[in-house]
């Protein structure tokens, strides 16, 4: 066996694990996907629930004076 054959089967050799890490990286990357995408629901609903949480916090500090001014004097 002289160099070159050597050299061939050492880089066949890398090629292979090249192409088992680029299996494995596709597959990860599948599954942050698909974990992002269960997120996107419950990240909709966090912000919904926020935002009207928000408006309705706003509108008790807005109102809550003139409530408050509105009882038996």
């Amino acid at each position: 066996m002289n160099g070159i054959e050597r050299d061939i089967g050492h880089m066949e050799a890398e090629i292979k694990n090249l192409t088992t890490a680029v299996s494995e990286l596709t597959r990860k990357v599948d599954d942050i996907t698909a974990t992002l995408a269960e997120a996107r629901g419950g990240w909709r609903t966090l912000m919904w629930v926020s935002g009207a949480s928000a408006t309705i916090g706003g509108l008790i500090a807005k109102f809550a004076p003139w409530f408050f001014t509105m009882g038996p004097r």
